[in-house]
């Protein structure tokens, strides 16, 4: 589920010349995967999960837990420390899972965990160096019955900025950080 800065601030200028109809709401404000979201069927044909836990970040501007682009609410990132008005000029938010119809996994015979992976990825256009940046945002959900416990969780990366041959990853674990560079 991908949406602009550009779709926001359209947006909320609707809001504030009084557009309020779900035709003034752009696509993707409308079809973004939040908890209580009443438009999100109309646009993707299928019905959000219902659970307790959240989906895509928003901000919620009469603060009552549900997405509602015509109270004011719009897609946000959700980063611990950060009010969550702000918004990016692009974010993508999708849903992944080991589960995959509960067979054991295809390359390492594993048993699946039930892990949900929620990530939100996000980018700002600037004149500096964070114009050159992707952030990303992962929230784990245990959707088994039971505890997960003395578990590691690694990222496999593949970034292959230019040419493969060169490139170099690293991490700053004191800031949640990691690069790559060529």
């Amino acid at each position: 589920f991908r949406v602009t800065g550009e779709d926001i601030r359209k947006h909320l200028s609707n809001l504030s010349k009084g557009l309020v109809s779900p035709s003034d709401i752009p696509r993707n404000i409308k079809g973004w995967p939040s908890k209580g979201n009443p438009y999100f069927v109309d646009v993707w044909g299928f019905d959000l999960p219902f659970t307790p836990q959240p989906l895509a970040g928003f901000f919620d501007k009469d603060e009552d837990g549900l997405y509602n682009p015509l109270k004011g609410d719009y897609p946000s990132i959700e980063i611990r420390g950060c009010l969550p008005d702000k918004y990016p000029d692009e974010m993508v938010f999708w849903i992944y899972n080991d589960y995959g119809g509960g067979q054991p996994h295809r390359n390492t015979n594993g048993k699946a965990i039930q892990m949900e992976v929620q990530v939100q990825a996000f980018a700002y256009q600037t004149t500096d160096e964070l114009n050159d940046m992707t952030f990303q945002r992962y929230r784990l959900i245990n959707r088994a019955t039971v505890r997960i416990d003395s578990t590691f969780f690694a990222m496999w990366t593949d970034p292959d900025l230019g040419c493969s041959l060169d490139d170099y990853i690293g991490c700053d674990t004191s800031k949640d950080l990691m690069y790559v560079y060529n």
